[in-house]
């Protein structure tokens, strides 16, 4: 299964997955499947390129992975851009460089990092193949070309181009005072400046010609000629650098190769840099060396699980390759961090909470290694900072991490960030790797920490009725004042201190076992009494609930997914009814995550998706779970494997940060993974509920339930909600700040719909709603 951008809309492939998509849409929604990814990134863990489809070429080559390395460091991209280039014909035949011919095939090759883009030129087929290696150790990208004769003439020359700028700046460095020099021993360029670090690019295979500016390679080529052999540029401003391979005359069908490496050295070591990869390459060729790329993938790949569709297992592949790609591999603090997005992605900095959902779909994945190494990255990062806030010392970071392991929360006129569901999430990512792997030598040898440094200080931070104290949370509402009892972080308390009772059995610690339990159960039954609204569903705060607005917010799902609550019954059914009625975009498509009516919040969120359709197969809502699913599965299927942190609300187009690790690739993994199991209650039951209202009238509503005789979609306090075509709750802000560093409301993006979807039971038509938007604020604090 091959992502191209070829594919178009993905009807015939949906069909075959026995998906239909109408549920979703109402009459005036058009919107399909459809391609609208621009980036195609690679990544070791050390070097991150990206190529872009718009543009058809390399423009990123970073210096690091993550986006800061510290609160005074930030990533630099060294890549301008770089392509290849082909001539037909000897000396005097105009050659072409590819950025200007559009390819007929854009892709990854499936179940791998690279990134494969064809096109035809003058009777040849050229193949381009870009990719950070994953077996190699280095800051290190490859640029391999196959040239195949299709019914064209003449000798062939494959050439490159490489135009980097290491001058002075950050996060864009100039192009002032650069320098290049050949090293006629190791047949490669070396780049300096002021940037301090140095890039090297040398050939594969002997280079028949080397030429850098002031004799630009661009130029060159488009007059046909062979690179002038230059020793150095001098200082100047703007040096580029450019390699030729001399392929000859190809017979026809047959093939000829080239390829470059690319090697960033941040000791200014150039020539160094360029052994060690020679040591790696060991004399392979660059055929040999795409094959061996390939099965390296193949090998590490675990396959999607029985049932699954061919699409399915296709995105499960490269949904794999996303979380390998998003995690760093850089010696010393910065190993084994997901970040949130693989760069060029702007959310590639690891968050506690995306790098939970990473990490638990690397154990559920068969991929220990990888899941181990996240949780020992946190267990030796440096966090502490907001002591005063948490209440006592502390080991996980109450919002991210910097590169170098030092915690980090972004600040904005409300103050920080202080989330206090990271905890919990950490100890069910400790508990689904101890579950997956039997570790428990590394379990031991972290409970000493895990214990009073995570769990007891979340049980710590629990009110004695079970709800954990006011924090910033999921969505990142920042402090002074603006935090809230969030439903979100009671539920991610309830499961993880339930995690923790299990794994202090292994860690060796029965005395802690009852306790922990005991502590989830709290956060557990605490839920219905204080955070249901009259209609039944679940609210996003206790202070929204009071203020009867802003108080409908999909994340409270993991209520349902994390097994606290029955999804067979009233609250789940509510709580699913209140977000279908109220939280769908002008698209028809997918879920908002909330009803604060900010452009960030009122796009369609992929994450959201994903955790919904899992409710919904819990519910045994097969139908909708299957649409919800499949039109997930096609947007990703139409944009490289790729699932993005938003959707465009009205478009469906892909919006926000791409490709997500945890709250895409990870959260698609949990999804698929766990479909066709049922619910099971993480604290060992569900919390206390009576059953679903008869037909008597009997409502059956918890403690603080206002009740209703008939399901509903949870309608906001002082409304009944009626029935899952009634209202759709409230709307309204729930005073988050705005601003900031952090996940920033993004440029472009619409703000939101007039109008909902009510999405009807069975077959009964969708109705639709005008929402009072000019009573929503644009206050919420955007992740």
């Amino acid at each position: 299964m091959k992502w191209r951008a070829a594919i178009g809309a993905t009807a015939a492939s949906l069909a075959a997955l026995g998906v239909s998509l109408a549920w979703s849409s109402p009459a005036w929604a058009t919107v399909t499947p459809h391609l609208s990814e621009q980036w195609l990134p690679s990544s070791n863990g050390l070097a991150a390129i990206a190529w872009d489809r718009t543009q058809y070429k390399l423009v990123q080559f970073l210096e690091h992975p993550y986006a800061w390395a510290s609160a005074a460091a930030q990533t630099r991209n060294f890549a301008y851009d770089s392509y290849p280039g082909v001539r037909v014909g000897g000396p005097g035949t105009a050659g072409t460089w590819l950025n200007a011919v559009a390819p007929v095939v854009v892709e990854y090759v499936p179940g791998t990092g690279i990134v494969h883009t064809q096109r035809a030129v003058s009777g040849y087929t050229v193949d381009e193949y870009d990719f950070a290696p994953m077996g190699l150790a280095e800051h290190a990208s490859l640029m391999l070309v196959k040239v195949t004769q299709t019914g064209g003439g003449g000798a062939i020359d494959a050439y490159s181009i490489f135009n980097y700028h290491l001058g002075t700046g950050s996060p864009a460095p100039g192009a002032d005072s650069e320098s290049i020099t050949y090293d006629a021993a190791r047949d490669a360029y070396v780049e300096t400046g002021p940037s301090g670090v140095a890039m090297a690019y040398a050939s594969l295979t002997p280079s028949t010609y080397h030429g850098c500016s002031p004799n630009n390679p661009y130029g060159l080529l488009s007059a046909g000629s062979n690179l002038d052999d230059d020793a150095a540029s001098g200082v100047m401003t703007d040096a580029v650098a450019g390699l030729q391979s001399s392929l000859g005359a190809l017979a026809a069908g047959a093939s000829g190769w080239a390829g470059w490496i690319t090697v960033l050295a941040p000791d200014a070591n150039g020539g160094g840099a360029v052994d060690r990869v020679r040591a790696w390459v060991n004399g392979r060729s660059p055929s040999q060396l795409l094959t061996g790329e390939m099965t390296g993938w193949a090998s590490w790949i675990t396959p999607a699980p029985s049932g699954a569709s061919a699409l399915e297992s296709a995105l499960a592949a490269q949904s794999q390759v996303v979380v390998r790609m998003g995690q760093v591999q850089e010696p010393g603090g910065a190993q084994g961090q997901i970040l949130a997005s693989v760069a060029p992605g702007q959310w590639n900095i690891a968050w506690v909470r995306d790098m939970a959902y990473a990490a638990v779909a690397l154990a559920r994945t068969g991929h220990l290694a990888e899941a181990k190494a996240a949780i020992a990255f946190q267990m030796g990062a440096q966090s502490g900072t907001y002591q005063q806030e948490v209440g006592a010392p502390y080991q996980i970071s109450v919002c991210r991490y910097y590169g170098d392991g030092s915690e980090w929360s972004d600040s904005n006129a409300n103050g920080p960030n202080i989330e206090f569901d990271g905890f919990g999430l950490f100890l069910w990512e400790l508990g689904e790797y101890i579950k997956a792997s039997g570790d428990a030598a590394s379990l031991r040898s972290w409970w000493p920490s895990v214990k009073p440094r995570v769990a007891d200080v979340l049980a710590g931070l629990q009110e004695p009725g079970g709800l954990v104290k006011p924090d910033s949370s999921i969505w990142e509402s920042h402090w002074n004042g603006q935090q809230k009892h969030y439903a979100y972080t009671t539920i991610t308390a309830a499961n993880g201190l339930c995690s923790a009772s299990r794994i202090a059995m292994t860690a060796g610690d029965p005395a802690s076992q009852a306790s922990y339990l005991a502590a989830g159960q709290r956060s557990r039954d605490a839920l219905l009494p204080d955070l249901r609204a009259p209609g039944g569903a679940l609210a996003q705060s206790t202070e929204a609930l009071a203020a009867g607005a802003g108080w409908l917010d999909a994340a409270v799902i993991e209520a349902i997914d994390f097994g606290l609550v029955d999804p067979t019954r009233r609250t789940a059914r509510a709580t699913l009814g209140a977000i279908e009625a109220g939280l769908v975009p002008q698209s028809g498509r997918g879920f908002m995550r909330s009803d604060a009516g900010d452009a960030y919040s009122s796009n369609e969120w992929v994450f959201i998706d994903l955790r919904a359709e899992r409710a919904l197969e819990l519910q045994g809502d097969a139908p909708r779970q299957a649409d919800l699913f499949g039109w997930n599965v096609g947007q990703a299927s139409d944009n490289y494997g790729e699932l993005s942190e938003l959707h465009d609300p009205v478009t469906a187009s892909y919006a926000g940060q791409s490709p997500m690790v945890g709250f895409g690739a990870g959260a698609y993994l949990l999804s698929l993974y766990a479909r066709g199991s049922g619910a099971t209650p993480t604290c060992g039951a569900f919390a206390s509920e009576p059953a679903n209202p008869s037909d008597a009238g009997a409502d059956g509503a918890a403690p603080g339930d206002g009740g209703s005789a008939s399901p509903d979609a949870g309608g906001p306090p002082g409304r009944d909600g009626g029935s899952a075509a009634g209202d759709g709750g409230a709307t309204g802000d729930d005073g988050g700040g705005s601003g900031g560093p952090g996940r920033a409301s993004q440029g472009g993006v619409g703000a939101g719909c007039g109008c909902v979807v009510l999405r009807a039971q069975g077959s009964a038509p969708a109705l639709i709603v005008l929402l009072p938007l000019l009573m929503l604020s644009l206050r919420r604090r955007p992740r």
